[in-house]
């Protein structure tokens, strides 16, 4: 495919939103008119759009000290399962065990990271019922700026003289915005290939080298599929994620003014000759045969059990780097049909022809090319001075490089720190252990990721995304024409940038 030629997306310590508008109390898809959410109880949302590493707001840190007894601090969280869950209440138990002053309480507010952002959002006009910290998607990044309530943490790590260069730049690059680090923490994820290598060696394929480019996936499809070995080779899940990854892989961008890191966003610019062939690409796939097409449904992981069902339906998927401990507990016997949400009748689960390998996601030309996402620990602005303080420190405690490594070793994120890979248990770990072997090409990539070129920054990205994955949907599973497709979602989305801005 031959890329259109947008500028290099740069991260600029640039004006963000000159202002806010008034928020609707409802905000439909695309026809109601809603600006950017004002500020509810926090700092002024005016105020925090012009943040820069120059005009940092402080960090109460006086405060905790000032304040008698122990100060206590919620945290909502969702979107995690099995060992990441584990590892997120892991986390607050021993920050809780390691001194007296602070008590976390790790609540888990549902089963996906929308599910915690719309209860955030029903609760942002009474401060009072929001909690200290709150986990949320990448791509909630540019809506928790605008709306004004969030506490940049990195006011927080220049007041503790806590070294920004020890997070790696690629990660760094896309949590910021006007140059300003905004969550205390981030757990990384990357998109990557898993293949099954029982099914590759039966194949007559290498089950060492799983395949570097999209044209190679269908190659090896074609392949696996000739020679009787799965039905629908290869697994595709619909989300917007993979698709802006592999449009970003090629230098385009989303959206508008830098991916909406120069100014914010007023056009959706998807509508490209390369998104047609990419679309195109799969539908030709799915027309051989050779795909098997999910929508994307939070919670449920049917699509990647599809490499281990009984009959074979599937030998590679796409799918996030922090999936590795959830392969792991399939093997191991911790995850079935059934509690998987896969019907897969009287088979089940092949578990015992399951040996998993990964690899760095195939793009359109070239591997790797990602930006890293996952989830980010925000401190609101919209409790005491003291409990503002307090949940830094648990941020603080997570970014101690001993846990970071435990989030990676137990939970499957990728370590933000540049220390870790270097931790010789992290070697080991890579060389013997299950998840390890599947993580590994993964970080390589992150590592590898370009920090001038970070994520779409979005604000209404909550909204943007069902218009990208109502169209993959409409293509791939009721055979609507590709660029009728992308130029309807590429109209929505223009329009839901337009009326959150304001219209202007």
């Amino acid at each position: 495919m031959t890329p259109a030629s947008p500028a290099r997306l740069r991260l600029r310590d640039a004006r963000r939103w000159s202002g806010a508008v008034a928020l609707t109390a409802t905000c439909a898809l695309v026809a109601a008119a809603c600006g950017p959410p004002p500020s509810l109880g926090g700092t002024s949302a005016q105020s925090t759009a012009k943040t820069t590493a120059k005009s940092l707001p402080a960090c109460p840190l006086a405060a905790l000290a000032k304040t008698p007894g122990k100060v206590a601090v919620s945290l909502w969280y969702g979107g995690l399962g099995g060992a990441t869950q584990a590892t997120m209440e892991d986390m607050a138990k021993r920050f809780n065990a390691s001194q007296s002053k602070v008590v976390v309480t790790a609540n888990n507010e549902g089963a996906s990271y929308d599910e915690v952002l719309r209860k955030y959002k029903g609760a942002a006009a009474t401060p009072g019922q929001l909690p200290g910290v709150i986990y949320l998607e990448d791509t909630a990044l540019g809506e928790m700026v605008d709306r004004g309530q969030v506490l940049p943490a990195e006011s927080c790590m220049r007041a503790e003289h806590f070294d920004l260069n020890q997070i790696l730049p690629g990660a760094r690059a896309s949590f910021s915005v006007n140059g300003v680090l905004w969550p205390g923490y981030i757990n990384v994820s990357t998109p990557m290939i898993y293949i099954n290598k029982v099914h590759f060696k039966k194949a007559g394929l290498d089950p060492e080298k799983p395949p570097r480019t999209l044209e190679e996936i269908y190659q090896d499809a074609k392949i696996i599929k000739a020679k009787g070995v799965a039905s629908k080779p290869f697994v595709l899940s619909l989300k917007r994620w993979f698709f802006e990854t592999w449009l970003g892989g090629i230098d385009e961008p989303l959206v508008n003014n830098g991916n909406g890191h120069l100014k914010p966003p007023t056009k959706a610019i998807f509508n490209t000759p390369d998104a047609r062939k990419l679309l195109e690409f799969f539908v030709k796939m799915n027309r051989e045969g050779l795909l098997n097409v999910f929508p994307n449904t939070p919670g449920k992981i049917n699509h990647y059990l599809a490499l281990i069902s009984n009959p074979p339906e599937s030998s590679m998927l796409i799918e996030t780097s922090a999936a590795a401990t959830t392969i792991k507990a399939a093997l191991g016997g911790g995850i079935t049909a059934k509690n998987g949400g896969l019907d897969l009748g009287v088979g089940g689960l092949d578990t015992k022809n399951l040996v998993p390998g990964g690899g760095a996601l195939p793009g359109i030309r070239a591997p790797g090319k990602i930006h890293p996402s996952g989830g980010a620990f925000y401190i609101l602005n919209t409790s005491s001075p003291a409990t503002q303080a307090a949940s830094w420190k648990f941020l603080q405690f997570m970014l101690r490089p001993d846990n970071a490594k435990r989030w990676y070793l137990v939970g499957s994120y990728q370590p933000i720190l540049r220390a870790t890979a270097n931790e010789p248990d992290v070697q080991t770990f890579w060389q013997t252990d299950v998840a390890g072997v599947l993580l590994k090409p993964a970080y390589q990539q992150f590592v590898g990721a370009d920090p001038k070129q970070p994520q779409p920054l979005i604000g209404p990205s909550q909204d943007f995304t069902p218009i990208i994955e109502k169209m993959l949907d409409s293509v791939l599973l009721s055979g609507a024409d590709p660029a009728n497709a992308l130029a309807r979602a590429q109209a929505d989305a223009t329009k839901l940038l337009q009326d959150y801005n304001g219209g202007h």
